[in-house]
């Protein structure tokens, strides 16, 4: 199944140290859920949003089973897998995202995250090769 990615993952070199390699990919969005930073933390937490809420991100595709496990291992067990219906260019598909649960909302503020703002400043702390300018 694919990946939705709303946070760092959505830049090619954390996915590339992540998993070795950055998987096809096309831009994604989901409805219903809020990408919000996590209180002292670069990073952010996809929550259910009553009511609505957009979230931007990049629908990875063809993951292997040893890619999951690194994926899982790097998200640690501070989120949950759950399946969310995405939409993207060739319509609706349905994917994983590592989700925040209800049990941990706490962690999360009520500020957006801004992934410009990360990509800056933060991105080479996730990606230490990564350029702050290069999207590849």
């Amino acid at each position: 199944m694919p990946l939705f990615a709303y946070g760092t993952l959505m830049f090619a070199p954390v996915i590339r140290s992540v998993i070795g390699r950055v998987p096809e990919c096309c831009p994604a969005a989901i409805n219903g859920y809020r990408c919000l930073e996590v209180v002292g933390e670069l990073f952010p937490g996809l929550i259910r949003q009553s009511g609505g809420g957009k979230v931007e991100g990049i629908l990875y595709s063809n993951i292997n089973k040893l890619e999951w496990e690194r994926l899982t291992a790097f998200e640690d067990d501070f989120y949950e897998l759950e399946e969310v219906s995405v939409l993207c260019p060739e319509g609706e598909r349905l994917a994983l995202a590592y989700v925040v649960p209800p049990s941990r909302r706490s962690i999360l503020s009520e500020k957006p995250w801004n992934a410009e703002f990360f990509r800056e400043p933060y991105l080479p702390r996730f990606a230490p090769n990564a350029s702050p300018s290069r999207s590849d």
